[in-house]
């Protein structure tokens, strides 16, 4: 079997896990992120956005955004990089659990990312 029709095999398998495991993980998602201000801190953790803006964006305390990476983590939501850093697995937007109006990503994250002017 050539890599081409493996990687074509693995495709279509992967597709087929997604759509057979759509509801279930949108259940498991509801039930870890229960509000508004946890699924924005969800939705932020990108691998790149520091706590500390999340933290500002979602008016949560260090403690709780730790837990709630934790809890998502152990719930196979989030993984952790090769870096330390945890990223989120799951796109609210593709399980309607985010106002298509939150910037939290992409835009928000980039946002996030850029120092905020002193005021003088």
């Amino acid at each position: 079997m050539s890599d081409e029709q493996l990687l074509a095999v693995v495709t279509d398998i992967r597709n087929w896990i997604r759509a057979a495991c759509h509801g279930s993980v949108k259940v498991l998602l509801e039930t870890a992120l229960p509000d508004a201000k946890s699924r924005t801190a969800y939705q932020m953790r990108d691998g790149i956005t520091s706590i500390a803006n999340i933290r500002g964006r979602c008016k949560m305390s260090p403690n709780d955004v730790i837990a709630l990476q934790g809890r998502c983590v152990s719930l196979g939501l989030m993984e952790i990089t090769a870096e330390k850093r945890r990223r989120r697995l799951f796109d609210l937007r593709d399980f309607g659990l985010l106002d298509a109006n939150d910037e939290s990503q992409p835009q928000g994250a980039a946002n996030a990312n850029k120092a905020k002017p002193r005021k003088r």
